[in-house]
């Protein structure tokens, strides 16, 4: 059932930002080249240095005017969202002190509210790998698709001073005695702000997930809290990572509470395919029978689908001597122990970055000692950002993909890295690759499980070297291209069978309308309770596409929630069953849509709504529709 970045560092050093004197900045920019416009804000790029960090390390600073040409007062900090990027890895903010008396940093500004139509000049620092190659910065919206990017040259960039290179490297004794400059100051704030590690659980499940009853699963996640005391939560599982998110939920934090550290309740955001609205979480660490532990419970319904959820979360970097094997992460001696023990930082994705030997691994079969297949799993740097576009973004049944599926999509088999049994889950796990020939250090690991005799299907999979958000950016289009060619393929070689089903208005059975089309004999079936179509063999796939149907009295009616929609587009119309559909595109509770709408009498209206599938001509969701009728 189972990027944005993270800006850690910049919100830890929030309340160290004790002046906020910076002076607004006026500019004509309609004709810099180094102009980014990202919405309702503007960019503009002025220069970059080489500045010394706390640590005596090199860092990267840019420094960039802010405008805000919308209507309310809006930050740097929560407006937009940066990464930078050097020889194909992504760098870590650095902390670079202005100044160690008061505490400040280089990127104070990020922090400032900056009115309607006023410009801010802001500074952004980042750790370099060498001070040679070339450096990328991205910026995008924060909640938006609007992006830029600035490439720099090290070389060319003049170094700077900074607090650190007038102290010798270290703060004043009185200074270095006293604080930490990671942390912000704000005793709540540092508390809650950080990477966090544990497990979760779903216990009264139903419907779908009734079969998960007690399973539980590690989760990885990061807290952002700013000095206004709101900020977001993201988490991701072993079937997710940072850069494709479980949850993101948007909350607040209040010093009420039963203990030290106050109560964080959700605002808004979403847990899978459902939304979160405020105080469907409510976190009280002062409940928690252990230190420095959080436990976020809720409930998850869709449709007949249900389950409750409890979430158990501790600092990275925490042992969790305190708690029995059955209270801690079911990786937690494989993968976590090793990694803190290495000093490692939260990876990614869970069960990457291990150190490859450590006494606290288990030991897996080489290749050598395994019936398993294997290859060089050698493919082009192209092919590897395009096969991870087309497993996260394309294919909807990417968890029903077996070991073979996947080597058909890249015409190789997969390099065969060990095979171990999982005592939690019962069942064998293979773990692969597919490398970049370009670049070995870039490829896509893959974790297939044998959930039935002989049947490796895909449970994990992450990335490795390569920014998985900018590959999206880059093959997205052309993978669902590629995708729909396929498609057209196998529809025009598929076996069809007559389909019908009468969809009924909620709560008014005589309210009805009666659908017949030809589906596929297989990779379609139909979910009674959803009323949808769905593009796999079993109507309860996660994940899976689907056409929806739904009847109203009016079309006005499917409007309801029309303020929700994001990203809002009217299509052309489209005729189904000699019927006129209007059409429009949005995004709606985690869901791509692609949906039309027709009033077929007075007292009917029909929603034929598309979930997560494209409707491309020749492809079977647009066949599905053309062969319609509707009485």
């Amino acid at each position: 059932m189972k990027q944005t970045k993270t800006r850690l560092l910049c919100l830890l050093l929030a309340a160290l930002m004790l002046l906020s004197s910076l002076t607004a900045c006026g500019k004509d920019k309609a004709k810099d080249s180094n102009l980014i416009k990202l919405g309702d804000y503007e960019l503009l790029y002025k220069g970059a240095s080489i500045m010394e960090d706390s640590d005596g390390n090199d860092a990267i600073v840019l420094t960039l005017d802010f405008t805000n040409n919308g209507k309310e007062n809006a930050s740097y900090l929560w407006s937009v969202d940066e990464t930078v990027m050097q020889n194909g890895v992504e760098l870590e903010a650095a902390t670079v002190f202005a100044d160690y008396d008061t505490f400040e940093t280089v990127i104070e500004g990020q922090f400032a509210d900056v009115a309607p139509g006023a410009t801010l000049e802001v500074r952004t620092a980042y750790l370099l790998q060498d001070t040679t190659s070339p450096v990328e910065a991205t910026f995008e919206q924060f909640f938006g698709k609007k992006s830029g990017k600035i490439t720099i040259d090290p070389s060319s960039l003049n170094r700077e001073a900074s607090a650190a290179d007038t102290t010798g490297g270290e703060p004043p004794v009185d200074s270095a005695l006293t604080s930490d400059p990671s942390e912000t100051g704000d005793a709540l704030l540092d508390w809650w702000n950080g990477e966090w590690y544990g497990w979760w659980k779903m216990t009264g499940c139903s419907g779908y997930y009734e079969d998960m009853e007690g399973d539980w699963w590690d989760i990885c996640g990061n807290i952002d809290i700013g000095a206004d005391k709101t900020g977001v939560v993201r988490l991701w599982d072993e079937d997710y990572s940072r850069d494709s998110l479980m949850a993101k939920v948007n909350v607040t934090l209040s010093t009420a509470g039963t203990g030290e550290h106050g109560t964080m309740t959700s605002e808004d955001g979403q847990f899978t395919d459902i939304a979160i609205e405020h105080a469907d979480w409510i976190v009280d660490p002062g409940l928690a029978d252990r230190d420095d532990l959080i436990c976020i419970d809720g409930y998850y319904e869709n449709g007949d689908d249900e389950f409750y959820y409890e979430i158990y979360l501790r600092p990275w970097g925490t042992y969790w001597d305190d708690a029995d094997e059955d209270s801690r992460p079911k990786s937690y001696d494989d993968w976590y122990l090793p990694l803190i023990k290495a000093g490692k930082s939260m990876p990614d994705a869970i069960g990457a970055d291990a150190p490859a030997s450590s006494g606290d691994t288990k030991s897996t079969a080489p290749s050598g000692n395994s019936n398993a297949p294997s290859g060089t799993g050698l493919v082009s740097e192209e092919a590897v950002q395009k096969g991870y576009v087309w497993m996260n973004e394309v294919n909807n049944n990417i968890f029903d993909t077996t070991y073979e599926d996947l080597v058909d999509y890249f015409g190789v088999e997969g390099e065969f890295v060990k095979e171990e049994y999982s005592d939690h889950m019962k069942w064998n796990q293979r773990y692969y690759k597919w490398v970049s020939k370009d670049d070995s250090s870039h490829y896509i690991y893959v974790n297939f499980a044998e959930k039935e005799p002989g049947v490796y299907t895909i449970s994990s999979f992450n990335t490795s070297g390569f920014s998985g958000k900018e590959a999206i950016e880059k093959y997205l289009d052309t993978v669902k291209a590629e995708a729909a060619e396929r498609d057209k393929a196998a529809t025009a070689n598929a076996k069809m069978k007559d389909f019908s089903v009468t969809v009924t208005q909620f709560a008014h059975d005589d309210v009805a309308v009666k659908i017949t089309t030809k589906i596929p004999e297989s990779g379609w079936s139909y979910d009674e309770g959803k009323k949808c179509l769905v593009e796999n063999d079993d109507p309860t796939a996660f994940g899976a596409g689907a056409i929806r149907f739904e009847v109203r009295d009016s079309v006005e009616d499917f409007d309801y929630y029309k303020d929700n929609f994001k990203d809002y587009q009217e299509i052309a119309d489209r005729e189904i069953g000699g019927i006129t559909f209007k059409g429009r595109t949005y995004k709606r509770i985690g869901y791509d849509w692609i949906e039309y709408v027709a009033q077929i009498d007075d007292g009917r209206a029909l929603s034929i709504g598309l979930t997560d599938i494209d409707c491309v001509p020749g492809t079977m969701p647009d066949v599905i529709l053309s062969g319609m009728t509707i009485k």
